[in-house]
């Protein structure tokens, strides 16, 4: 397997002006683990995977999912970890978050309801929650422009570009950036490493 990866590494001041509202007839949920199967079929709607067991995984490892739902469903959702680790599993990196910081992945809003700043008012809205986190942090792929433009007009700025290349168990990666917090991981301060059987079951056991 050859898997090469270039990754932009984002960030944003978190908190709200006021300026970005939802509509009358929309509400910011927050959905629990006792809400996978209307995940998972509002996933499998929008044409995504809406893989049940990594969903699960998702809810018992801390993550959060934050969504907007209207009379329709769902149309709009992200998920977060706040005060537990991210596993940039790109370059075998586990960041230990504080709660001063929230990684965002994985957002979403349906074709229909783009450019009404939507994301950013779900994000306001998941400030005022609790430990009012005070950065936002978010990784897209190099090569995903309209990610990258969205994530402008949310008010991203980039942090760094990383990039990792991948051949069977041979790992080649960039230096964690000075920018985020120090990694753990993978034998973080090595910039290529072999993994071995130990170490790759280790790695499989982290993603979600």
């Amino acid at each position: 397997m050859i898997e090469w990866n270039r990754i932009v590494l984002l960030g944003r001041e978190a908190g709200s002006d006021g300026s970005v509202a939802l509509a009358a007839d929309q509400r910011f949920v927050e959905l629990l683990a006792d809400d996978v199967e209307r995940i998972v079929g509002t996933y499998r709607a929008y044409g995504r995977r809406g893989d049940r067991e990594r969903i699960l995984r998702r809810f018992r490892r801390g993550f959060r999912c934050f969504a907007v739902e209207e009379e329709r469903g769902l149309v709009a959702w992200f998920w977060v970890m706040h005060g537990i680790p991210r596993y940039l599993d790109e370059l075998a990196w586990l960041f230990e978050l504080d709660h001063s910081l929230v990684w965002a992945r994985d957002a979403f809003v349906a074709p229909d309801r783009r450019g009404r700043r939507m994301l950013v008012a779900m994000m306001d809205a998941a400030t005022r929650l609790d430990r009012r986190p005070r950065f936002f942090l978010s990784d897209v792929s190099a090569g995903n422009f309209l990610s990258l433009r969205a994530h402008a007009a949310l008010g991203f700025r980039r942090l760094a570009t990383v990039q990792s290349l991948r051949i069977g168990p041979l790992l080649l990666r960039s230096r964690p950036p000075a920018c985020l917090p120090v990694p753990n991981g993978l034998r973080t301060a090595q910039r290529w490493l072999w993994l071995n059987p130990e170490e790759r079951d280790w790695h499989r056991a982290q993603i979600a």
